[in-house]
């Protein structure tokens, strides 16, 4: 198993320590007999990118690039990963094709698709990078990174011009990362930096202090070997109020290949906090209603 696949089938488990709210809808969709959408919508199609191998490529070129890709679109602040199940993100898929032109070298064309949550296809663009045969079915990670590095800016402009309004981000509660301890390896600063970046990039306002954030996360991370060669990671995210008080916690759960995470997490930080945005989601939209309730409206 992968870094990248680790998350797939992660249990999220919310409590919610808002008195007088009732229970919650479910996020993204409309009230039920309202008619309207939630509030917090726009989470549902901004929270990052998952990117799939590359159909049509060699096995060598196939998965790798995805990998490199996705790196890329980090790089560019645009959460991203190749784990398949994370639902509230873009889908890039290609279709690749190599043409002989030259001796050796050829044209390889990709057909990149962006499709939102719903399957919709948002863009379709179509790049062309001139590589050695021999290079391209073997994957030579120099003529990866020229295919990546031809890509992901296109993709990234079509990414950044659906990111939430200012308008929209300012109306929320603040959140910030204070502290994820626990963590071997980088694990502690990565999920640190994953968290806040999947954040901003669903609109939600990640404020420059996070002890003067409205909301404030505190993560505590156990990994543990087991006996049929695989670890065990529990995390707990507790959210806070900047007098200490509790709003919420959430507990996150999986197995991956034994050692994985004992020095860089890199895409794993990413699949991790990728499959907490809709709790997250809960948490705001409860303080919302709960304002709403305050104030009469």
């Amino acid at each position: 198993m992968s870094c990248s696949n680790a998350f797939l089938s992660v249990v999220v488990a919310l409590s919610l320590a808002v008195a007088g709210c009732g229970q919650l809808p479910r996020p993204f969709k409309a009230d039920e007999g309202q008619g309207a959408e939630s509030p917090l919508v726009a989470l549902q199609d901004s929270a990052g990118i998952v990117v799939v191998p590359v159909f049509g490529a060699p096995s060598p070129v196939a998965g790798p690039l995805a990998d490199i890709m996705a790196e890329g679109f980090r790089q560019t602040n645009i959460p991203a990963t190749t784990g398949s199940a994370i639902k509230n993100a873009y889908l890039l898929e290609g279709e690749a094709k190599f043409t002989p032109a030259q001796g050796d070298i050829g044209v390889v064309t990709v057909d990149w698709t962006v499709s939102d949550s719903e399957g919709e296809v948002v863009e379709r663009l179509t790049t062309k990078q001139e590589v050695p045969a021999a290079a391209w079915q073997s994957g030579a990670r120099v003529q990866l990174n020229a295919l990546s590095a031809n890509a992901v800016p296109k993709i990234a402009g079509i990414l950044q011009k659906n990111t939430p309004s200012a308008a929209e981000i300012a109306a929320r509660p603040t959140i910030g990362v204070v502290a994820v301890e626990g963590a071997p390896g980088d694990g502690n600063e990565a999920l640190k930096k994953a968290f806040e970046a999947v954040l901003k990039s669903a609109g939600v306002p990640v404020a420059p202090d996070p002890k003067l954030a409205a909301i404030q996360v505190f993560g505590k991370v156990d990994v543990a070997s087991q006996s049929e060669g695989v670890d065990k990671i529990a995390i707990e995210w507790v959210l806070r109020k900047p007098d200490g008080s509790e709003i919420g916690v959430l507990k996150q759960n999986n197995t991956i290949k034994n050692g994985q995470a004992s020095a860089e997490w890199g895409p794993l930080a990413y699949d991790v906090t990728f499959a907490m945005i809709d709790s997250i989601a809960d948490i705001l939209q409860t303080m919302e209603r709960a304002d709403d309730i305050r104030l009469g409206r």
